[in-house]
């Protein structure tokens, strides 16, 4: 059953508008749409068009693959990835499945054990790499001026919304939902402290914030991802996949997957019910004819889980990182007009030749959340406070590196500090203990620029890094 085919069951179109918050007649909440389509050249989620919600019939008339906006008219949702990583071999999840979601596991029960700890029962997307967490909370609910509270400004997208978004109305994204949102982003991060310390003991391989590359292992540089980096963009460009949608990336980019994973069928990103039996649910369900079949019988609309995040907020504002978010905020940045005077006059000379070297390859180098990672630490061992490295980061990005239209979607601020904050907070509340800060892990990891006049050993700093105690 091709994917045109599978959309025009009745049970998976009206799963997918129930996703997407209507069904039943109503029309969707979810701002808008966007997809991969079989018909373009190397589709990526990256430069997907938005379409308004009114093109969903045509979009699986087309056999795509869909995605839904994380704005929302009515609610500001909450959401988590848990994925699979790999450096050395990405088509893993899709040529041999089961051994890839057996080393999710560990982790997947841990997120389920965090969240039922908070009363959060969100719904849960299996996909073709690993799953999605989400739920959805009323705009107009107290607990969303609870979460707009925790923001310490406004931010920065914001003022640009009306250029990215030149057809909207600034009321159908105020203050004070940018603001939620921010809130919803810290909430997240903490949840992600809460289920790696809880899975680091059962964990098979490492886990990792956002995709960060790891060294090497038995199967090459594999880890599991906790994945919250929409956080650090604008809520008006982040989207996630629809439940009952097709999953189609591994035929679409043979360039990244290989040709064999390109050649396996479409699968489709569903529900993990505890109806349906682990191996059923990878080997099976996910298959188009089976999961038409689980539509007729299942309710796709997104949960309510404003209980569960009021719970989850009172147990951030008690931790340390919200403790360590209070100090980041509170570090004012150098302002723009003075970057001459400070960030562009960094010497280079005492630092690691590995530390400083994505600050002169800025594009890509300083969008790689391991390089990035590398930065905050080393940065950190030479006295540098977090929210300056957030500072130097945004200046590189400021200047012009050929970053083509990245920042007229994305804003050059709020990705700095997102990275950056994120990183530093792992070390600030001891989470991150630097086992990989090495100059062999720097390797495995292509970090290194195998520099001929380097006599740095990363193994000096660690003390000055690692070995405060957390806040």
């Amino acid at each position: 059953m091709g994917p045109a085919e599978y959309y025009r069951h009745p049970a998976v179109r009206e799963c997918i508008r129930q996703y997407c918050g209507g069904g039943g007649g109503r029309p969707p909440t979810c701002e808008r749409l966007t997809a991969l389509r079989p018909d373009e050249h190397l589709p990526s989620w990256e430069h997907a068009v938005a379409h308004p919600t009114s093109t969903l019939d045509d979009l699986m008339a087309a056999g795509a693959d869909i995605a839904r906006s994380l704005w929302d008219t009515q609610h500001l949702l909450f959401h988590l990835d848990l994925d699979y990583h790999n450096v050395d071999a990405p088509s893993e999840p899709f040529t041999h499945p089961v051994e890839t979601f057996f080393k999710l596991e560990p982790v997947y029960r841990a997120v389920r054990r965090v969240l039922a700890q908070f009363g959060i029962h969100a719904f849960v997307l299996m996909t073709g790499r690993g799953y999605h967490f989400t739920g959805r909370i009323p705009l107009d609910d107290v607990v969303v001026d609870r979460l707009a509270a925790l923001a310490p400004s406004t931010p920065a997208w914001h003022a640009t919304f009306a250029m990215r978004e030149p057809g909207a109305s600034p009321k159908e994204l105020d203050e004070r939902h940018a603001r939620a949102y921010v809130g919803i982003g810290l909430l997240v991060e903490h949840l992600a402290h809460l289920i790696m310390r809880r899975a680091a003991r059962h964990a098979v391989i490492p886990i990792v914030f956002n995709g960060t590359d790891v060294g090497f292992g038995p199967a090459g540089r594999e880890c599991v991802s906790l994945d919250f980096s929409y956080a650090g963009d604008p809520l008006d460009t982040r989207y996630i996949r629809v439940a009952f949608g097709t999953y189609q990336l591994h035929a679409f980019r043979p360039d990244m997957f290989g040709h064999t994973a390109a050649a396996l069928p479409a699968m489709v990103a569903v529900p993990r019910l505890p109806a349906v039996g682990f191996m059923r649910l990878i080997a099976d369900t996910r298959l188009p004819a089976n999961a038409a079949r689980l539509a007729t019988r299942v309710d796709a609309r997104l949960p309510l889980v404003t209980d569960g995040i009021a719970a989850l907020l009172t147990d951030y504002l008690a931790s340390s990182l919200a403790r360590f978010h209070e100090q980041f905020y509170a570090m004012p940045p150098h302002a723009p007009e003075i970057w001459a005077e400070t960030y562009d006059q960094l010497d280079p000379s005492g630092l690691p030749p590995c530390v400083t070297w994505p600050l002169q390859q800025p594009n890509d180098f300083l969008l790689q959340p391991a390089r990035l990672q590398h930065l905050t630490r080393g940065l950190l061992a030479h006295g540098w406070h977090p929210r300056h490295i957030a500072g130097l980061v945004h200046s590189r990005y400021a200047q012009d590196h050929d970053w083509g239209a990245r920042w007229s979607r994305m804003d050059r601020q709020t990705r700095a500090e997102f990275d950056v904050r994120v990183f530093a907070g792992m070390i600030a509340t001891g989470l991150d203990r630097g086992v990989d800060y090495n100059c062999v892990s720097a390797q495995e990891k292509g970090l290194c620029p195998w520099a001929a006049d380097c006599h740095h050993d990363l193994r000096d700093d660690h003390a000055h890094i690692f070995q405060r105690s957390a806040l």
